[in-house]
């Protein structure tokens, strides 16, 4: 027998209508955490609307989730007033802003709608939006603008009911002031698990040591330790290849230098170009290991739980990782990797070496990751949506 309340949630859910504001880009490339939110609450009942920025105005209708994608304009504020003006034309009951100008623009929808608001923060927008690297690799952080961006958040946040984040420091940092539930970035596991092969692609590394990165080529991201480390690691293992998952170079006086040193290591160094998400487990099952060399160059590095982490475990590929905290715990928790707490090229190769050479430490490694894959996937998680949604 379904009581009052129960019924009442339901029929709640059934009308209630939600608008969610993007950042950025949401289709090219496609922002996987806003979609998989999204299709989630379209699978509990509730009527979902997507509000983005994109080359051109046009509403598109994907999964049943109608996409009103706003043009990106060059004058500084004109995309966030067209958005904003868009989210009032429509009367949503509940908002759902990601990342950090959409919430900013609560200040003006909170008190022009009635819409509960939830703010779900991807980063830890302080240290991201104020250190920059330059050409020379130097790390600079601007202080004047770490603190005026610590301030509109402080602002933006008195307008929003929830907070929405994907790190435990997050949560505790912003807990003091708001309700704050922690919703981390696992992938769905029908795109990722250890089941996903491909005979193509397992032909093509027949009788390889295959290690991998997933993501673009870039300086923060430790990319140049690892090339580095490629050559000392090739003279011990010849039949190694180094898949770069992506291989977007980044655009800067660094990158001449990379695409030379990609160029002349082409039989042990395969870029594969932009893969689609839904298409990227068969490279992850196929490889030994997965690198992740994110620099501490910031906080938000420091404390950044990076999805390819998840992406890599839940594939079943162990991983070797910087010393950074949150992923440390991750895989001393689980025993699904390595930590090389060194930026010495020498050291990663030795790491490297020594996990492919060791077979029996490998395939215990790859068991453990695969034993662990399934908790760390969307589908266990996104009854925390729900719940935030009901409550």
């Amino acid at each position: 027998m379904i009581n009052k309340q129960t019924l009442e949630e339901r029929l709640w859910v059934s009308v209630a209508s939600v608008g969610i504001i993007c950042d950025r880009e949401l289709l090219k490339p496609m922002d996987q955490r806003v979609w998989k939110e999204a299709v989630s609450l379209k699978r509990m009942g509730y009527n979902v609307e997507i509000i983005t920025p994109h080359t051109k105005s046009i509403t598109k209708i994907m999964k049943g989730i109608k996409i009103h994608c706003i043009e990106k304009k060059r004058i500084p504020g004109l995309t966030a007033l067209k958005i904003i003006t868009q989210v009032l034309k429509r009367k949503y009951d509940i908002l759902h802003c990601h990342e950090f100008n959409p919430l900013l623009y609560t200040i003006i929808l909170r008190k022009a709608t009635k819409s509960k608001i939830i703010w779900d923060c991807h980063e830890d927008y302080p240290s991201l939006i104020s250190t920059k690297i330059d050409e020379n690799g130097i790390v600079r952080e601007n202080k004047t603008l770490k603190k005026i961006v610590t301030l509109l958040i402080k602002v933006g946040i008195k307008n929003v009911d929830t907070v929405i984040t994907i790190t435990p420091p997050l949560v505790k940092r912003y807990r003091k002031h708001i309700r704050t539930m922690i919703l981390p970035n696992f992938p769905p596991s029908k795109s990722f698990n250890p089941n996903l092969k491909s005979k193509e692609i397992s032909k093509l590394y027949k009788n390889k040591e295959v290690i991998l990165y997933q993501g673009g080529i870039k300086r923060g991201r430790g990319m140049g330790l690892i090339l580095s480390s490629l050559n000392i690691v090739v003279k011990r293992i010849p039949n190694l290849v180094f898949v770069v998952l992506g291989g977007e170079i980044e655009k800067t006086g660094w990158s001449k230098g990379i695409e030379k040193f990609l160029n002349e290591h082409k039989d042990n160094i395969i870029t594969t170009g932009w893969i689609d998400y839904d298409k990227m487990a068969p490279y992850l099952t196929q490889a030994n290991l997965g690198i992740i060399m994110n620099k501490p160059t910031h906080y938000n590095n420091k404390i950044g739980l990076p999805n390819k982490l998840f992406e890599y475990i839940a594939c079943g590929l162990p991983v070797l990782s910087s010393n950074l905290p949150e992923i440390k715990k991750i895989l001393m928790k689980n025993k699904c990797g390595l930590i090389v707490d060194s930026e010495e090229s020498e050291t990663l190769a030795e790491h490297i070496v020594q996990f492919l050479k060791d077979t029996k430490k490998m395939n215990r490694y790859k068991e453990t990751t695969k034993k662990c894959a399934s908790k760390y996937s969307w589908e266990r998680y996104d009854k925390i949506l729900h719940y935030i949604y009901s409550s």
